[in-house]
């Protein structure tokens, strides 16, 4: 068990807390401000701190910031009223907070679980079946299917890994982006990485779904409750019971719907169109977009109430043309998938495909990528597959024209150009030419080559190390 540092400036809640946590075994301490429990940390090993977010003097951020500077192993869950949940967000999302907790406490074995899992992840203590979890990002785990190690991708990951553990309780998440950049992929690996994994994950594509329908099922009906219900039925929200809903197309929503969902989020109950009975969401609810939300506020078309209670927890998937990088593992790992799934021989991109492909623009991210690459394995006779393999929409030219107007004005030559390219690669890769041979797309031999063509002295540079490398003639 561990020792616990309760921080509250209210007497009540401290004693509660107090007898709760001794139930569970734990060793207490406790504090009714900041500068008392700065003194008992700095003077009394504690394990863990669970602290109130809104105290005179000393707040829960400033605390936070504090038992940082003095331990930053030291796990800090923060207990915030409704009013401050944005800020408790931000503390966990951002500021290292462990997590936080919603007042007043209804379920204990929330505040239980996570005070184990806190624990446990320090490497104090073993956890247990109530804890949830723990996320994992690469190319392992929940988070497999997410493919990307560049800077934007890795930003995403560790957000997800932040809010995965904390979806037990009635949490809502926003995931935005362009269309086709895998939203939905997002809402399904947070579900099975967090504490609802073993429940339902029931994906709703609200534009689908007519406006005369939707109420329907999302809640359900009971029979004859309209013309076309001949039987009672459950909706997404019952049949996600205990696990998550996501709500795809979120802005789609016609006005009434708005009204209904937020007062299901609000009061976390429902009813079957016909019945008076309420019934629990419990669920987690997630909901998606690649609509500019709060210009739909702006424009009247949304509601402002409904997007700042989805908006709670907010994820962005980053366009494919904003993560290039990525490009080469992500066409390997659909190969893969591919050729499995169609039952064909090993395939794989020569050079300049794989250049072709990291050029191209993506204006349909990477949904278009998965498309094209199904077209190409199935249609390419080849087990090396080349530019002429590829769709040729993927061959138009897509560079950036304020870049060429730059070039054109500092009437730069090619050979300018390329250095250029050859030096900002290599500084984005940390000096590594292996990295910075995939950023250009093409071999690390080839780099070399040019990098001694433009006198770019290659000892300033490490050679990083992939395994054998494949000849390129100049």
């Amino acid at each position: 068990m561990a020792r616990v540092l309760v921080v509250d400036d209210d007497r009540t809640q401290r004693a509660l807390l107090r007898r709760f946590l001794k139930n569970d075994g734990h060793e207490i301490e406790a504090a009714e401000n900041g500068v008392a429990a700065l003194q008992i940390v700095q003077s009394t090993p504690v394990d863990i701190v669970l602290t109130d977010m809104r105290m005179p003097g000393m707040n829960g951020r400033e605390l936070l910031k504090r038992l940082q500077e003095l331990d930053t192993s030291l796990p800090v869950i923060v207990m915030t009223a409704f009013a401050d949940l944005q800020d408790a967000v931000d503390l966990v999302t951002r500021e290292g907070a462990a997590y936080y907790i919603q007042k007043p406490i209804e379920d204990m074995k929330v505040l239980r679980a996570e005070i184990r899992r806190a624990v446990a992840s320090d490497g104090d203590e073993t956890g247990d079946d109530d804890a949830p979890p723990p996320a994992t990002g690469g190319d392992e785990g929940a988070f497999g299917e997410i493919i990307g190690d560049s800077a934007p991708m890795q930003k995403l990951l560790r957000e997800m890994q932040r809010l995965a553990p904390i979806l037990a309780g009635p949490a809502t998440v926003l995931v935005t982006g362009e269309s086709g950049t895998g939203k939905e992929l997002v809402a399904t690996a947070l579900h099975r990485c967090g504490p609802r994994s073993d429940e339902p994950f029931v994906a709703v594509n609200c534009a689908a779904i007519p406006d005369e329908l939707i109420e329907a099922e999302l809640f359900g009906a009971e029979k004859g409750s309209y013309t076309s219900s001949t039987e009672t039925r459950a909706g997404y929200f019952e049949e996600a019971e205990g696990g998550t809903v996501f709500l795809d197309e979120i802005a789609e929503v016609n006005p009434t719907m708005q009204v209904k969902l937020l007062r299901v989020l609000a009061n976390r109950e429902y009813a079957r169109i016909g019945s008076s009975k309420q019934r629990a969401a419990d669920v987690c609810v997630m909901a998606a977009t690649n609509r500019n939300l709060e210009e739909e506020v702006r424009q009247g078309r949304f509601r402002e109430d409904l997007f700042y209670r989805l908006n709670v927890f907010r994820l962005h998937a980053p366009p494919l043309r904003d993560r290039r990088e990525d490009v080469p593992d992500l066409v390997a790992h659909l190969l893969a998938r591919f050729t499995a799934e169609f039952g064909l021989p090993a395939k794989t991109l020569t050079d300049e495909a794989l250049a072709t492909l990291r050029r191209f623009a993506w204006p349909g991210n990477v949904r278009q990528l998965d498309h094209y690459l199904q077209q190409t394995v199935v249609m390419s006779d080849s087990d090396a597959i080349g530019v002429e393999d590829l769709p040729a929409e993927t061959d138009e030219p897509t560079a950036d024209p304020s870049f060429l107007s730059e070039v054109l004005e500092r009437e730069l030559s090619l050979e300018d150009v390329e250095r250029q390219l050859i030096l900002a690669a290599l500084e984005r890769a940390d000096g590594v030419q292996t990295s910075a041979s995939r950023l250009l797309g093409v071999s690390r031999r080839k780099l070399q080559y040019r990098m001694e063509k433009h006198k770019i002295p290659s000892d300033a540079f490490r050679d990083g190390a992939d395994g054998p490398q494949e000849d390129d003639e100049e």
